[in-house]
């Protein structure tokens, strides 16, 4: 079954637009948010999700320093992967 995120793909290589990026920040930002606000995860769940995003911050400020959208974009997408993989 192929994900929602894996289909933002062009010509079989990540590549990307500013409108993608934008969705996918967005989309990980309502993912992110249901898990910190939704009664029904645990607050290990929220921890683990807190730690997770900590290090994405890290690695995508990292890729904008270093001017790499497509390593910015692919980044991001295995997060919501990870994401929808464990909290959907």
């Amino acid at each position: 079954m192929q994900l929602w995120v894996d289909q933002i793909n062009v010509a079989g290589v990540d590549t990307m637009t500013d409108g993608q990026i934008q969705n996918l920040i967005s989309a990980n930002k309502i993912l992110v948010q249901d898990v910190l606000t939704n009664k029904s995860f645990t607050q290990g769940d929220r921890e683990q999700v807190r730690d997770k995003m900590y290090l994405l911050t890290l690695q995508l400020a990292f890729w904008v320093d270093k001017n790499n959208k497509q390593r910015f974009f692919y980044d991001l997408k295995d997060h919501i992967r990870w994401m929808l993989k464990n909290f959907s």
